[in-house]
């Protein structure tokens, strides 16, 4: 088991995310095959039985969590404040970027959906959207001018919320913060590393003992026989999946 030590009161154990093979579902019936590992589902789209089930067959349960975007389906959807509501995600209808520049303003949604990933019996978070510093640089901006340093505090909070509710959490994508959170993250979901050529920068995971899940997409021309050595070469748990993570993934032998 791995600890967190900063604060006494709050020290929690949490279980280390084992490396095998990956079932990364986010919508549809999940159908998990036996062999699988780790699964990683949507934290309210799944019940505490059926995550009961996947822990008593010996797989590794992982919430889905949006922590940097707003998305207008979900039942807490009306507790955000209107005013760190930003501009459209690019690409997915119904989620605007969130202004974690001033995360304390929403920080009691997040921290009531790590309680209820802990409740259901979740081992981990999967926290999605921590680039948005990234995206107000590009041609896409958020609308809130965020920084990387605005950045860092709100995924460090994050670290420290998981654990002390005895979750691993794990970093997604942003390679540019890997030196600053590969100490605290207990493993790593990339997207597209292999199309876009940064998986090297994740290798620092591995020397670890710290898993690396890497997911190419079927919708952007994701290539088996390309993709799947150079994963292996990397000692990453490769994935080939459907962008919309409806459809039971592909893993790499």
């Amino acid at each position: 088991m791995h600890r967190q030590t900063a604060q006494a009161d709050t020290t929690k154990e949490w279980a280390p995310v084992p490396n095998g093979p990956f079932h990364w579902q986010l919508q549809g019936t999940l159908d998990v095959d036996d062999a699988i590992r780790i699964v990683g589902a949507d934290l309210f789209d799944v019940s505490a039985d059926q995550v009961a089930a996947w822990r008593a067959a010996g797989h590794y349960p992982i919430c889905y969590i949006n922590v940097g975007a707003f998305e207008d389906w979900r039942d807490d959807a009306k507790a955000f404040p209107q005013d760190v509501i930003g501009a459209p995600y690019w690409g997915w209808d119904g989620e605007n970027w969130l202004d974690i520049s001033r995360f304390e303003l929403f920080a009691n949604v997040i921290s009531a959906r790590l309680d209820l990933c802990r409740d259901k019996g979740f081992l981990a978070v999967e926290p999605d959207n921590i680039d948005a510093y990234e995206a107000d640089q590009s041609s896409k901006p958020t609308g809130f001018d965020i920084t990387r340093d605005d950045q860092l505090r709100y995924v460090n909070w994050l670290i420290t919320e998981a654990h002390k509710r005895g979750l691993a959490i794990g970093q997604k994508n942003v390679a540019d913060l890997v030196p600053d959170l590969v100490d605290q993250m207990d493993f790593a979901l990339l997207e597209s590393a292999y199309r876009f050529g940064f998986m090297h920068e994740f290798d620092i995971y591995v020397s670890q003992n710290k898993p690396v899940f890497v997911v190419e997409y079927l919708d952007e021309g994701a290539d088996a026989n390309a993709f799947c050595p150079a994963a292996k070469q990397h000692g990453f748990q490769g994935v080939i999946a459907h962008l919309d993570l409806d459809q039971t993934p592909q893993n790499c032998p």
